[in-house]
Parts: C-alpha cells; structure tokens; sequence
C-alpha cells in the first residue's frame, strides 16, 4: 500500500510541473542521458544489442533494472536455429524441450516457471489457451529481426502476466537503408527442407516496405514425423514527416504440426534409449495438424515540437488451428495401447496500447515520463476428444498400414467458450540525477472472463459423466515497480529493483472451479557491464521470486492434463550473462544460472519446482577469419549444460544431467553467397527431457544442416 501511494503521489506530481517545466528554455539532454542511437526494433550486427524494445522506452541496456537477452538474427542465423525454443538455447537460465521434440509449441522455462503463454509480438500479448492440451501459435523465427527475454515481473508494463518473465518476438521490418535482397536453402539430415527469401525496396525517402518468405517440410528425428509449413511476412513503414512514422506488419502462417505420442514410461530402462527414442508409436491415417496464424498490426509514432510523443500500438491475431494424434497408455508385454486425441480451436485477440512519453526535467532532476493505457480481448472456442482403445501397436513388431479409428468406445471430452477482456493504465518515471538512476511505475488492471468449460466422461454402459464450470469472473489488481541504480563513467552499472505481478486464468481446476488468480513479487539485485573499449555487454542478477496460488499441470482420472494450484513457491537464483563482438572476428554468447526452487506453502511443501534444474550451462563462440588463406572462413561451437531436475512437483522421476555439443562451419565466398554447416547435438547423445504420467519425451538427437545464401 505505501508502494502505491507513493507512485500515485510521484506521478501526480510530475504531471502537475509539466506544464511549467516545459515552458522552460530548452534543455540539451544528450549532455546529461545516456542512450544509445540503436533501433531497439532493428538489426543489430553481431551479438551485443544495446537496447530493447520490450521495456517501451527504448532504455539502455546498461541502465534497464533488469534481467534481459536480446538474441539477434546473427546469432539465430549462426546457430541455425528453427524454432523459439532454439532461439533461446545459449541464453542464461533457460530450459526448453518440455515435451520433447515437440512443433506445436514454443516450450520456454525460466526462473521456474514455464512461458508458453507469455510470449508477445511486437510488444503485444499473442494470445492463446492457457490450457496446456490446446494448441497455440508458433511464428517461423525467419521472420524475426530479435528476440528478447525479460526475467521478473512486467505486470506494470504488460498487464496479467507470470512474474517470471516474458519472451517478446520482433518481426523483420521495412528499413530506410538502401535496397536489400536474400534467397536461400536449407536442408538437414533428416529430411527437412526450405526455401526462404527476404527483401527490402525502398520506395522513396517516405516509403520503404519488406516481405519475407519461408516453405518446407521440417521432419524429426521420428520415422514419417513430417511437418510441412510456410510463412510469409509484409511489412511497411511510412514517415509523411521527420516526426511521424507509420508502420505495417502482418503474417500468415500455415504450418501442420504433428503432436509427439512420446514413449511409454513402462518400457524405458528396459529397451536400448537409442531404439525408443527413434521408434514411431503413431499411425500415419490417425495423426493430422492443421494450422493457421493470421497476424495484422499496427505502430504510430508521433513526435511533439515540445519533446513529448505519443506511441499507439495494434494489432489482432487468428489463430485456427485442429489436429489428430495418438498418445500412449498401458503397456502388456510389448504391446503398447493408444489413445485417439482430436482438438479443434479456434481463437482471435485484439490488443491496443496507447502511451504518452516525454523528458522533464525538475531541478537537476531528469523525468523519462510515460502514461498509457492498454486493453486486449482474447476470444476462444475449443473442444478436445479422447477416444480410448484405439488399436495397440507393438513394439518389437509394429504394423503400420492405415488404421481405422475406434471411436465408440470409452471417451472423454472438454469444451471451452470463453471471452477475456482486459484493460489497464499506467505510469512510469524514469528518473536520473548525475550518475544516479531510479525508476517508478505504477499500473491497475481489470480483468473480466465470461464462458463456461464442460467435460463429459463416457464409460459404455454407464452413462456419460459430465462435469461444467463457469468460468465467468472479474478480477482487478495493482501491481508496481520501483529500483535504484547507479552508472558509473567506465560502463559499469549496479541496481536494485522491486516488482509484482498478477495473473488470472479462464481455465478449471481441479476441484471444478475456475482458478484463482496468481500473484508475484521479486527482490533483484544486479550489475551490468558495457566497457568502451570492445563491443560486450556482461550482466550478473541475483533475485527472490515468490508466487502464490501457482498453476501446474496434473493429471485427473480420465488421463487428462488439467491444472491444479499449489499455495507458495520460492525461488532464489543467481544468473550470469554475456555476449561479445570482440576483435579478430571473435563472437561469444553465454550464460551460467543457479535456480534453488521450493515450494513453501501447500501440496508437495518442501519439495522442488518440477523441470528445474539448480544449474545450467552455455556457451557459444565463433570465430571468422579475415584475411589469409582462411579468409571467408568462419567456424563455431558451443556447449549446452542442463543439471538433474525432477519432472514433477512431487519430485518423482529424476532426469539425468545432459550436456550437448554443437558446432558450426561457414564460407563466405564474396560475391554475396555464404554456405553454412551446423551440427546439433554433435554427438547424439540420447537424452530424456521430461517425463510424463505416461509418457517419456526424447530430446532432439543428432542433426546435420547445411545452409545456402545469397545475398545481393
């Protein structure tokens, strides 16, 4: 509460000054701001961006009182990266592969806590089911300039969100730089296939405008696991004045994601892992994925004479999205038996963001001043259908010919219709004087649901057992952020930072209500490093995340994932990051996290947060030779440690440590054209990444990519 009253009192205060203050002769602020000329939405060579476009204010790095990596397209492109998940695989703390090899989702866990539905679009939620047997949007990552992960709450930026953090996706964007073109090919030893291209024209010093395209077949490491896909991205940008800026983006996405059965728990420690890993437990005639993504958006930047501008950001996604896949279940002997899923959803969100930002200064006292205010409608119709008793397999001598599916036997069925809307202002003060920084922020929100979810259990010769709740509530919460900081001459900053955060959920428990809402606060402290003398940025974070009435997945009787709520948990950790461009041609990305989770109040008290691990380890380097013999030569590696973890909160079934080696080698022969080999997993170690109550889900094993570009 003082908190708040204190924001509330700050931001009244700078808003009432303004008017006075800007009346004022004008002021220089480049002496006194340290900021850096970077597009926080633009390319950046190399590893090492200086701002981020996810904290709204275009802030520097060095001088952000958080915990964020900025993954450029150097680095996604170097480490030939085809997913999110990918993306983020060299970045500190980060633990992907929840359900194996899986191209439904874009499966992220940091801090604890898994993001699948925090990820945003150009600074907008990309909205989907928080149930995590729905499907969900996956955007191509060709078509993104940036990724950026922010670690701790951003309720004060972003409204309803987990105190973990979020992941903010940034698409490729017209530019002003001059005319610039790229084709290419890809394909990799398991069969998978691309084309891409991508191509910039600018039209005059007022109009520049951008399309990007991709289509293929990405295949697994799975016997007849195809999923074939394309992408295609515009993007438009229009200055009418040196003070006002257009911009365009928009997407369409048809892919057809397969859903991983993944292996019976039963047969793991009997059988070779290298034989259950590549088996296919599936049926071609039964398994199906369907997708569509429509993403339209707009951005408005308009500069005032006064030093003030006002930002209005839009945007809607579709989403369509039905598929079939086989999970397994029981096992006798050898013979394995299958489960029939059907899901159809269909989802449409609209967000809006509409923001005020201005300089002010009070005395010797610098003001970076923001005011907004959000609002986002998030609307879902789905439906998911086990059908129980489809025909076995067996393991030692499987049949695949076409099956015909068994449906009129014991089933179980969800289906959800359910409106989110919310709404939320807020206020932010950045705030410096001399070396000092300090930041204040304050935001409310309204959160209303209205649908309902019904289930029906059907046993032949029983009846059908149905069970409904209404998932129609209203929720409003407050949430604040306040830090102190200081930068010193030589690059080196410190800071200290409070936040919280709050999260509703249109989705039943496990008692048949709707959940509760979960709440969030985080204590961090950190330093940060931008030396002069070579392109780096170094960052060390330590932090306490508490979380009340957390969301987790459990399993009911029928055999269906639904969530259940744990009263507390606690997490400590400490992360250390780095990314450099350094001289010689050298690159370097890495990270090393300590993650000491428990949960304090409720179920499972005293035990750890499942898929979890205490430590973690990566790192990435690449060197490009210059001149010589070996010019045009550039050659990489990296290594990826994940430390034992258990897979649920009970902490039952550990999984083993892994580490993963993964190399790279290009050649850039000078007219444009660059060829690229990259090994994943060099040498295929055979791991697994999470368990479930029935199933085992395999990491990625070993892959052979090679890569063609032209560039022109």
């Amino acid at each position: 509460m003082k908190l708040t009253f204190f924001l509330m009192l700050s931001a009244s205060a700078l808003v009432l000054s303004a008017n006075t203050v800007l009346a004022q002769d004008a002021i220089d602020l480049d002496e006194i701001i340290v900021q850096s000329e970077e597009d926080p939405t633009g390319p950046v060579v190399g590893y090492a961006a200086g701002t981020t476009a996810s904290t709204k204010s275009g802030r520097s790095l060095l001088e952000t009182p958080s915990s964020i990596t900025v993954v450029t397209t150097d680095q996604i492109e170097d480490t030939a990266a085809n997913n999110l998940s990918e993306a983020l695989g060299y970045s500190a703390g980060v633990v992907t592969e929840a359900y194996g090899a899986d191209p439904r989702f874009d499966s992220i866990s940091v801090r604890g806590a898994d993001l699948q539905n925090q990820i945003y679009l150009n600074g907008l939620h990309f909205s989907r089911s928080t149930k995590p047997d729905y499907g969900a949007p996956s955007l191509d990552i060709y078509g993104m300039e940036r990724v950026e992960l922010l670690r701790g709450p951003n309720s004060v930026l972003y409204g309803a969100g987990s105190p973990a953090g979020l992941v903010n996706l940034i698409q490729k964007r017209a530019q002003f730089d001059g005319d610039s073109s790229e084709a290419g090919l890809y394909f990799d030893s398991n069969g998978s296939y691309y084309i891409f291209g991508d191509a910039n024209r600018v039209v005059n010093d007022q109009f520049s405008y951008r399309v990007v395209g991709k289509t293929g077949n990405r295949v697994l490491g799975i016997e007849d696991y195809d999923n074939p896909g394309g992408y295609l991205g515009f993007a438009a940008k229009y200055r009418p004045s040196d003070a006002t800026t257009v911009e365009f983006l928009a997407s369409y996405q048809n892919d057809d994601p397969d859903s991983p059965s993944g292996v019976p728990n039963a047969l793991v420690g009997v059988y070779a892992n290298e034989d259950l890993r590549d088996f296919y437990f599936g049926n071609e005639a039964l398994e199906y994925g369907d997708r569509k993504t429509f993403n339209l958006g707009a951005q408005i930047t308009h500069e005032f004479d006064n030093g003030w501008r006002v930002v209005n950001n839009t945007g809607i996604t579709k989403l369509d999205w039905s598929y079939s896949n086989l999970s397994v279940g029981a096992v006798t002997g050898t013979e394995v038996a299958r489960t029939q899923l059907l899901q159809d959803e269909d989802v449409i969100s609209f967000a809006t963001d509409l923001r005020l930002e201005g300089d002010v200064y009070m005395g010797d006292v610098f003001h970076g001043l923001t005011f907004g205010i959000d609002a986002s409608r998030f609307e879902e119709t789905a439906k998911s259908i086990f059908y129980y008793g489809q025909d076995p397999i067996d393991f030692s001598n499987p049949d695949y010919a076409p099956a015909t599916a068994v449906q009129d036997g014991t089933s179980w069925a969800a289906y959800k219709n359910v409106t989110v809307k919310q709404i939320g202002i807020y206020a932010s003060d950045e705030l410096e004087y001399g070396n000092w920084r300090a930041g204040l922020s304050l935001r409310h929100d309204w959160n209303e649901a209205k649908g309902q979810s019904e289930t029906l259990y059907d046993i032949p010769g029983t009846g059908a057992y149905p069970g409904y709740t209404d998932l129609s509530r209203e929720d409003s919460a407050t949430t604040g952020q306040a830090s102190l900081g200081y930068v010193w001459d030589n690059g080196l900053s410190a800071y200290m930072s409070y936040g919280t955060s709050f999260q509703s959920f249109a989705e039943p428990g496990t008692d048949g209500d709707a959940l509760d809402p979960t709440t969030g606060e985080q204590w961090e402290l950190g330093v940060k490093y931008l030396p002069a003398t070579i392109d780096a940025y170094l960052t060390a974070s330590l932090y306490q995340l508490d979380e009340e009435n957390r969301a987790v997945n459990v399993q009911n009787g029928a055999g269906v994932t639904i969530y259940d709520q744990v009263g507390k948990s606690r997490i400590r950790g400490l992360e250390l990051e780095g990314r450099a461009n350094l001289a010689d041609g050298w690159s370097l990305t890495g990270g090393y996290s300590y993650t000491d989770s428990e949960i304090i109040e409720g179920d499972n008290d005293g035990n750890e947060l499942g898929l979890t691990p205490k430590h973690t380890f990566k790192l990435w380097a690449s060197k490009e030779f210059m001149d010589g013999t070996l010019s045009g030569l550039t050659l990489g590696a990296g290594a990826r440690y994940i430390g034992d973890r258990y897979a649920f909160n009970a902490n039952a079934n550990d999984l083993e440590a892994v580490t993963l080696l993964d190399a790279a080698a290009s050649y850039d022969f000078g007219n444009g054209t660059e060829f690229q080999l990259n090994v994943t997993n060099l040498t295929d170690e055979v791991y697994v990444s999470s368990v479930g109550y029935f199933s085992t889900y395999y990491g990625d094993g070993r892959t052979v990519s090679a890569t063609l570009t032209k560039e022109w």
